[in-house]
């Protein structure tokens, strides 16, 4: 009997091993002649691994074991001129770069390639049309025309036009040259070997092992076996009990339906096949096999769900469901780490969620243990190619700080120094310069390079804090780092705009490798080793070899099509074990896709991810062809997809004996529809009162990180440092803090603690308003005074920053000329006064409080403008750009900068000219020059007293500098005791956002203080 059926619940490989050396009566000479076909190479080393224990480890020849899915003329078994008469097959890269140019010249819309990348990618799509309609022996050119009938709309019409490049484009292109499309030849060598068997035969046992595949040269190469006296064709799981017209008519998403087509295609029916068994090798019980058959009958049977209602358990089958993807991991990781307790047990993740594979990985090392991962990792994820990917996109995007330092950060960039220098160097400058000034370049990086630096040679080292110190003393390397960067930049930053897509990797790889090499080691030793350096070094040799038909493209061009270029691609890598001890995978974990996972025997299995768009799949028809016109043209629909991975669930869960069904109840933050088979199995077992019994695995994850015991609230901080470590000075700005936040000086000024500034954090506002405090100081120390001159000093200031995007710089400059505009019209009305004097601005000062305190305690402070008038009255200013300070915060205290210049100047702190003088008015100036006009807020106001008595503007202000100084003295004496804590928010009311006058509610500082752990403020929202 040339036909063989093994029950899902049998050890399929180790019957099929036994069977094998049972037929050639266990002689060793004989056990190596003969071909076994398997699907798959995973499916090879298992059958390898099972004839190595059956035999006890046993040297042995074994027989030819061949996948069908890597056969090629070395793997044939032809004699003769066969297969020489095949031209060779296009390579693929070469392909795609010319479908792609086709393309851009079908539609001249295109011809700019903005989207080369996505270009690339219908490429794609177009390749795997023709390798679909070729294994499927389709025409494209004979059944595109009569699939695109007069009822299909225009636009289908317009398609087939398009199309044109596979039909008569591509093929006259393949003739011309002498090769094949790859599939093409693939379908040839396979007829050629069918061909061969059916001519010849085989004197040896030729075993087509696992298969269902329903393609028309896959089943000719299993009918020619079946035809030989010694070929068998083996096959699991055959479910007997299906009436024969619905067998024949299966749903194409159905679990069967590859099998029964290939059965038609092979003219056999189910009962023609001999079944293989053996009692004592049962892995699963019938009861659970009979019940996942129940669960996935045809539509058409389900009334046989009401037939037979008794109860039902199934033993060994959990159910899991997560809250997320992260605890599905989790989860999935604990499970796997219990099962190890158990001495030789052998577990496997099988999903078809790379993601969830990789997290489950992630998750396993908390304990050390390293899985197998069958399925690989794509190519562009490997160190390498990030490395590519980061240089193209930092040229791209002109060296913006994210970009430069995602670079720089990588760990095989070097530029030259020992990796351990390099990255210290990088960090000096990423916490001095690209944290502290937002432009990009490289050019301009360089020049706020050199002017911090001049900075901090100008500045006493006392005052330098612990970062400024590293950077001064490494200044000069640092330098160096930014022009190493631009000489190895050059290939690819310097020369054509546009060049082909080989002179791009040229450049690429150059600059690659310069960026890689230093004393210890070269660039190409990094970069192209190992198994992902060999996979991404033979993909760029091709692109360099073959993609020269794409001229004329931009480096942001180049970055698609390359970044395209690696969808699908593979690479099955051991980096995972690099840098640990052992260097080992652990011998009983396994991680596997759904086709790796065919025919493997494990002892427990967990079916990850089961939700609809996973497991299924999505299905998808393509681009190009409708299914309608697929169906017309013989090409397979895309539902046969999800029959294959509904057979895998199948074979899994019936052929394992303990299964975890894992179903994650959200992804990506949405919920998901769990997959239709758990679904039909929960109904299913309903109708039977039974259940999946839960697995205990969600419990173990909740408690696998949470701390014991119930939270302890705490109490805010009170630090209450020595009177030598608190400050014997403060500046104007910081009094408003030390009244509402103590604890923010204490961390600033005492812990020296900074925020670490954002990369590329948007700071346009603090910009803006030095830009424009900038230009008024210069307009006021001109000689003269004129509008244009106002003007022309604000663009200057804005000219002069380097760290403004030309964007921004646009809109700024109507801003600018705006506030000059109100300045020049304000100051005008001022100049034409009698009583205008002179205008000191940006004038700095500090007052000493010894006499008055007893404590040697400094104010220091720098006022925006005074002006000393001619009659000896003083009016000071101070510029808002952002939201001014209202009049009655002013007032209550709340913002007491303006207040406190006031009393400043009258003490002599910015000079004895200014000193004792009556001050008449306090002004805010507005200056935000956009939609709202700039204003002026006059502080001083005429107000009564308690008898009703009305006070004068400068009897109001004189009063507010008496309490503020007051106040002032008060807070230097209560903080000279040193058990006074510097508490956190000790008055909460000052941050509500409803007063203007208060700070940023969420300071720099609120985590430090745990404020959101015993705040009322957080129990409020």
């Amino acid at each position: 009997m040339n036909l063989v059926s093994i029950p899902f619940n049998m050890p399929f490989l180790e019957i099929l091993a036994k069977r094998w050396m049972t037929e050639v009566q266990n002689q060793p000479d004989m056990i190596r002649q003969g071909i076994i076909l398997v699907p798959n190479q995973r499916t090879v080393k298992a059958l390898i691994d099972t004839f190595l224990r059956i035999t006890k480890g046993k040297p042995i020849l074994l027989p030819r074991i061949m996948s069908i899915g890597a056969i090629d003329e070395s793997a044939l078994i032809l004699k003769g001129e066969h297969v020489f008469s095949l031209p060779p097959a296009v390579d693929p890269i070469l392909r795609t770069s010319l479908l792609t140019k086709l393309i851009m010249r079908m539609d001249q819309s295109l011809e700019h390639k903005e989207q080369a990348g996505e270009i690339w990618k219908l490429a794609c799509s177009l390749a795997e049309l023709m390798d679909e309609a070729e294994w499927a022996d389709c025409s494209l050119h004979e059944a595109l025309p009569k699939a695109v009938d007069g009822e299909y709309a225009e636009h289908w019409q317009n398609i087939l036009k398009f199309l044109t490049i596979i039909t008569d484009i591509w093929p006259q292109w393949l003739l011309d040259n002498q090769v094949m499309n790859p599939i093409a030849r693939k379908v040839a060598l396979l007829r050629i070997q069918a061909h061969y068997w059916q001519e010849l035969g085989s004197n040896e046992p030729v075993w087509a092992v696992g298969f269902i595949d329903a393609r028309p040269a896959v089943v000719e190469l299993l009918s020619s076996i079946m035809q030989m006296s010694k070929g068998k064709l083996i096959v699991t799981g055959i479910q007997e009990d299906l009436p024969e017209d619905i067998w024949s008519d299966l749903s194409l998403t159905h679990p069967y339906a590859e099998m029964a087509k290939m059965f038609t295609a092979l003219g056999v029916k189910r009962f023609d096949f001999q079944i293989w068994q053996d009692e004592e090798t049962r892995l699963v019980p019938f009861e659970r096999v009979k019940a996942f058959q129940q669960t996935l009958l045809p539509a058409e049977l389900l009334d046989q769900w009401l037939a037979d209602q008794d109860t039902v358990s199934l033993p060994n089958c959990y159910l899991s469901e997560p809250r997320d993807q992260q605890q599905e991991a989790v989860s999935i990781a604990l499970i796997i780490r219990d099962a190890l307790k158990q001495p030789e047990k052998i577990v496997a993740l099988v999903t078809p969620d790379r993601n969830l594979a990789m997290r489950v990985a992630l998750e396993l090392g908390r304990w050390g243990i390293v899985a197998d991962d069958s399925a690989g990792e794509p190519l562009y994820k490997t160190p390498a190619a990030i490395l590519l990917s980061l240089l193209t996109r930092a040229c791209i995007e002109k060296f913006t700080p994210v970009s430069l330092l995602s670079l720089l950060k990588h760990p095989f960039v070097c530029c030259g120094y020992v990796h351990k220098t390099c990255r210290e160097y990088t960090r000096l400058l990423e916490v001095n310069i690209l944290r502290q000034f937002a432009a990009s370049g490289l050019e301009t990086i360089g020049y706020a390079t050199r002017q911090r630096i001049a900075e901090l040679e100008l500045s006493h080292p006392e005052y330098l804090g612990e970062q400024s110190t590293q950077f001064l003393a490494h200044a000069s390397e640092i330098l160096n780092l930014i022009h190493l960067l631009e000489r190895f930049m050059a290939p690819l930053l310097e020369g054509a705009y546009k060049r082909s897509a080989d002179q791009w990797a040229i450049a690429l790889v150059e600059v690659a490798e310069a960026l890689t090499s230093n004393v210890e080691q070269a660039g190409e030793e990094l970069l192209w080793t190992a198994e992902e350096g060999n996979a991404l070094a033979e993909h760029l040799r091709n692109i360099i070899a073959e993609a020269q038909i794409l001229a004329d493209i931009t480096l942001q061009e180049f970055e698609g099509i390359l970044n395209a270029s690696y969808t699908g691609m593979i690479v099955h890598t051991r980096r995972v074990l690099r840098g640990r001890k052992d260097k080992e995978l652990h011998p009983r974990v396994y991680i596997w896709g759904l086709i790796e996972a065919r025919l493997q025997v494990v002892d427990m299995v967990i079916l990850g991810g089961l939700s609809e768009g996973v497991w299924p799949p999505v299905i998808d028809s393509g681009p190009w062809i409708s299914r309608p016109m697929r169906t017309k043209m013989g090409i397979p629909l895309p539902d046969a997809e999800v029959g294959r991975s509904a057979y895998d669930f199948m074979l899994l869960c019936c052929s394992v004996p303990e299964i975890v069904l894992s179903v994650p109840l959200q992804r990506d933050n949405a919920p998901v529809v769990p997959s239709r088979w758990i679904t039909r199995l929960k109904a299913w077992l309903k109708g039977r009162d039974g259940v999946i019994v839960e697995h205990p695995a969600l419990s173990w994850a909740k408690l696998l990180d949470q701390p014991k015991g119930a939270a302890n609230p705490i109490a805010p901080p009170r630090p209450t440092p020595p009177l030598v470590w608190r400050p014997k000075s403060i500046s104007i700005t910081d009094v408003e803090y030390w009244l509402k936040d103590p604890y923010e000086i204490y961390a600033k000024r005492i812990l020296k603690l900074r925020k670490i500034v954002g990369l590329e954090e948007d700071r346009s506002a603090s910009i803006f308003g030095n830009v424009v405090h900038d230009g008024l100081k210069r307009a006021y120390q001109q000689i003269g005074w004129d509008e244009g001159k106002v003007q022309e000093c604000m663009i200057q200031a804005l000219e002069e920053r380097r760290d403004i995007i030309p964007s921004m710089r646009e809109w700024w400059r109507s801003r600018v000329l705006k506030i000059a505009q109100w300045v020049y019209a304000q100051e005008q009305e001022r100049r034409n006064q009698k009583n205008f004097g002179c205008v000191y601005s940006e004038i700095s000062g500090s007052y000493d409080f010894s006499e008055e305190t007893g404590i040697a305690f400094t104010l220091r402070g720098i006022a925006d403008r005074i002006d000393l008038n001619y009659d000896g009255t003083i009016e000071i200013f101070d510029y808002k750009t952002g939201q001014a300070p209202s009049i009655e915060s002013v007032q209550k205290g709340n913002s007491p900068q303006l207040i406190l210049e006031a009393v400043m100047a009258y003490r002599g702190a910015f000079g004895p000219n200014l000193a004792d003088k009556i001050i008449i008015q306090l002004y805010y100036w507005s200056l935000k020059g956009g939609l709202d006009n700039d204003k002026q807020i006059k502080i001083g106001k005429k107000i009564k007293d308690k008898s009703g008595q009305e006070v004068s503007i400068e009897a109001n202000i004189s009063q507010l500098m008496q309490d503020h100084w007051q106040a002032l003295i008060r807070l230097i004496q209560r903080y000279n005791d040193p058990k006074q804590p510097y508490l956190s928010r000790p008055r909460p009311y000052l941050f509500d956002k409803s007063s203007s006058g208060g700070v940023p509610r969420f300071g720099d500082y609120v985590h430090l203080a745990r404020v959101l752990e015993w705040s009322s403020m957080a129990e409020g929202e």
